[in-house]
């Protein structure tokens, strides 16, 4: 692709994607526990500190704790957890094929799908790219893939088609020559080509990632290859059929939770000074001070600075010193606390791990406990699907299968079970109605059930065979049996 046929393809596309890339920073901040207050504070306590300590009015410097709670990392780790503790599984009937499948997956697959649900939880979606070389005399090297930080990915879809196929895919990541010197490197991918273009970094590009360092000006373009992947190989993982994040759903919830706990932090601090009131007291507005020469200075005193430095106070006979401590109002903090963080639960649509009501462990209320983290969960499942067919018939191609063969993905929640509810039902069902190979795989002690059927087998198997080392009589044992 030409170096001005790609600038204004990005150029375009940015207008649509500058949201994405603020909403993708900010929800990867919350899931860092970097939140809001910790830029802000809980009343911008910062800025009236500085403002008084700079005209002289205040020595005692208010409280400015900055608490954030974690809350975003703790709702998405659970739904990831919950979806990707046992990895999606795919079948096709054919063991040969099955085989096939896991060994090009590899052992990366349960740590790369689960960065994917972090991914496309916090920025609306994420990217996988796969990738192999054929050589002249025909041979692939090895199958590889990898997720791809979303912030680095500019999609451009085909307006044209109504289900909006992917038509070009811009990657931009920052490189470091031999030299030490920074560059913007951009991949422009469609289904049949790659360009490759590399612009020097500006320090605005090393400090901070925004849809602008997309921005072509003063590239220069490095290369243009071919490839025989059929189409561009990066899949889309959604969060939703939306694409938008989770945090969007309880951001302000947990500003407001991060608020309260940050206040009430101050608060403990700031009562450990105390306010004078004094009775009957002007105080000396002045005093003389001398400089290094001797010379008398004449400067003004507050009477706060006085009480805090010397921690006497002289009163006439009328006067008096009261002092007053600021009450923290516990009571309505807990009802606040209780209020947010009830709601917060129910906004990100995820599970108290300490309900009101614990009732009895059975297999309909944890159904129930779970309930909205499973309608959540069913959202992104759907979209994964999608995908990872995707990815299985990439590898299906790469291994010269049939890419069109039916494969069945199974997904396994990781939700607290009631095994003995699970092994009756299993128990209870006639064969007629459930298959053997079926009831070996949802049984709750099964890991494996391919491996566990081999091994059902091997045992039958074994069972019907003679035994390896009959039993032999003794000498004389035969002239004893027939006496």
């Amino acid at each position: 692709m030409e170096l001005a046929v790609a600038k204004k393809v990005i150029e375009k596309a940015l207008k649509d994607n500058d949201a994405f890339y603020k909403k993708a920073k900010t929800a990867q901040e919350y899931y860092d526990n970097d939140s809001a207050i910790m830029q802000h504070g809980a009343a911008a306590i910062a800025e009236v500190n500085k403002f008084l300590q700079e005209i002289g009015r205040n020595p005692l410097k208010s409280a400015d704790n900055r608490i954030p709670t974690n809350w975003h990392r703790i709702i998405t780790d659970q739904k990831v957890g919950y979806l990707f503790t046992y990895p999606p599984s795919f079948d096709t009937d054919n063991e040969a094929v099955n085989t096939s499948i896991m060994q090009t997956l590899g052992d990366d697959y349960e740590a790369i799908i689960k960065t994917l649900g972090t991914d496309a939880t916090n920025a609306g979606r994420a990217w996988l790219h796969y990738w192999y070389d054929t050589g002249e005399d025909g041979k692939k090297t090895a199958f590889q893939y990898h997720f791809i930080d979303p912030t680095q990915v500019l999609p451009i879809y085909d307006t044209e088609n109504i289900k909006l196929p992917l038509k070009t895919l811009v990657r931009t990541y920052q490189i470091t020559d031999d030299k030490g010197d920074d560059y913007i490197r951009f991949e422009v991918w469609t289904d049949t080509e790659v360009s490759y273009f590399c612009r020097r970094a500006s320090e605005a590009d090393k400090s901070n990632i925004t849809a602008e360092t997309m921005l072509l000006d003063g590239a220069v373009i490095q290369k243009v290859l071919p490839h025989t992947y059929g189409e561009i190989p990066f899949i889309e993982f959604k969060n939703n059929a939306a694409s938008t994040g989770d945090l969007q759903m309880y951001k302000r919830l947990i500003d407001a939770m991060d608020k309260l706990i940050s206040g009430f932090a101050n608060d403990v601090d700031d009562i450990q000074e105390i306010v004078w009131v004094i009775k009957n007291y002007a105080g000396e507005t002045s005093d003389v001070f001398y400089d290094k020469d001797g010379k008398e200075v004449p400067r003004k005193i507050d009477l706060l600075q006085e009480l805090k430095a010397r921690k006497v106070l002289h009163v006439d006979g009328d006067g008096g010193v009261d002092k007053l401590t600021a009450e923290i109002p516990f009571e309505a903090r807990t009802k606040l606390y209780e209020i947010l963080e009830k709601q917060i639960y129910i906004s990100a649509m995820a599970v108290n791990p300490n309900p009101e009501r614990t009732g009895q462990a059975t297999g309909t209320y944890i159904d129930f406990l779970y309930s909205l983290l499973e309608l959540k969960s069913g959202l992104t499942e759907t979209a994964f699907r999608a995908a990872l067919g995707k990815l299985i018939k990439a590898i299906l191609r790469y291994n010269g299968l049939d890419e069109k063969m039916q494969v069945q993905q199974t997904w396994t929640r990781n939700k607290p079970k009631v095994d003995t509810e699970v092994a009756d039902m299993i128990n209870n069902t006639p064969d007629e109605i459930l298959s053997r190979r079926t009831k070996t795989k949802v049984h709750p002690l099964v890991e494996d059930y391919q491996e566990e059927l081999k091994q059902i087998e091997k045992e039958a198997a074994v069972t019907e065979e003679p035994p390896l080392y009959p039993q032999q009589k003794l000498p004389g044992a035969a002239k004893k049996d027939e006496e």
